[in-house]
């Protein structure tokens, strides 16, 4: 395979560069939540109430795990979206039918956001599909086809 089968389309570089925006901004998010939760505790057990203090701590350190994770795994997707792992072309299909099945099932909830809400989200997640499947050169760069 020629080095112009592995060329990296702009879009997906484009993707890739906010997957990574979007894990560090996790990163730093779940940081934040750690140190505020951390404060509150901690001025809840000065003032006398220990135990309220060490559920408020556990609390942060769960609520500050999940997007540390979700960021974590979001710098690794980005890097296989930038090497043009074939993974990363998979994992970013099934990532988008799921968000876009999500939005779909938002239609069916008897509380549901406004439906141009509904519909504005579903245009990313058909956007990147299309992109993905669709367009020859995103196709080259990942499947050499």
């Amino acid at each position: 395979m020629g080095t112009d089968a592995r060329k990296r389309p702009l879009g997906v570089t484009i993707i890739a560069v906010l997957m990574g925006i979007g894990g560090i901004l996790d990163i730093l998010g779940s940081i934040l939540v750690l140190v505020g939760i951390f404060a509150i505790g901690r001025t809840i057990i000065v003032h006398g109430h220990s135990t309220t203090g060490h559920v408020v701590d556990t609390l942060g350190i769960i609520l500050a795990i999940v997007p540390l994770i979700i960021g974590v795994l979001m710098f690794i997707f980005a890097a296989g979206l930038w090497l043009l792992k074939l993974w990363a072309f998979w994992l970013t299909v099934i990532i988008e039918l799921i968000s876009l099945l999500r939005h779909v099932f938002e239609f069916t909830q008897a509380t549901h956001p406004p439906v141009a809400l509904i519909v504005l989200g579903m245009l990313i997640p058909i956007a990147v599909l299309l992109y993905f499947l669709a367009d020859a050169n995103v196709r080259t760069a990942f499947l050499g086809r």
